[in-house]
């Protein structure tokens, strides 16, 4: 098993400040691995939504691009998770959703659920990522120069048509980080 250090890069932050902790990037023999942490506050006016019944969609985004001098560089890895968060206000229990495509209208599709008593546990598990699988070993090269860009953010394009008018411009729906970075593999420790 391998890992990759990253070095360099680059951060947006959105209104609301969200920060990436303890990134890992791992490789074994068939696959590559990401975990992270986020760390941000849930504001209240997002919070009030959920109690209400409006459920909040998260979307975590990983792209691997291999530079290439001749051409535009090469995607060899993309991965997608998108997490749902509801209140079910007839058991007092939070319901997180995950999947690896966006949730459609006619339902949640297929998706592993799991149910929290607390806000906070609930949020616990959308803030952690631990080893999901991203790509295959054999598409990232060891000796090339590869580039890792992950973004997190509140997808607004999954809520109710009206409220994806009036939140567009407030700052409490705009929670979102974007990162750009070098990889360079090393042995894991």
């Amino acid at each position: 098993m391998f890992i990759f250090a990253a070095f360099g890069g680059s951060m947006s932050w959105a209104d609301t400040s969200v920060e990436m902790q303890a990134l890992r990037v791992e490789r074994n023999e068939q696959d590559v691995y990401v975990s992270v942490n986020w760390h941000f506050e849930i504001p209240s006016a997002l919070e009030d939504a959920l109690l209400k019944g409006i459920p909040l969609y998260f979307v975590t985004e990983v792209d691997i691009s291999r530079e290439r001098w001749y051409f535009y560089d090469k995607r060899v890895a993309h991965a997608e998770r998108h997490v749902r968060v509801s209140y079910l206000p007839l058991t007092r229990r939070w319901r997180i959703n995950v999947s690896p495509q966006p949730f459609s209208a006619g339902g949640l599709g297929m998706s592993l659920a799991q149910t929290y008593d607390t806000l906070e546990e609930a949020m616990t598990a959308v803030r952690r990522l631990v080893q999901w699988r991203v790509g295959k070993a054999a598409d990232v090269e060891s000796d090339a120069k590869q580039t890792l860009v992950l973004n997190f953010r509140l997808d607004l394009t999954q809520l109710p048509k009206p409220l994806q008018m009036g939140a567009a411009g407030q700052s409490d729906w705009n929670i979102s980080l974007s990162k750009t970075q070098r990889l360079v593999l090393e042995p894991l420790r």
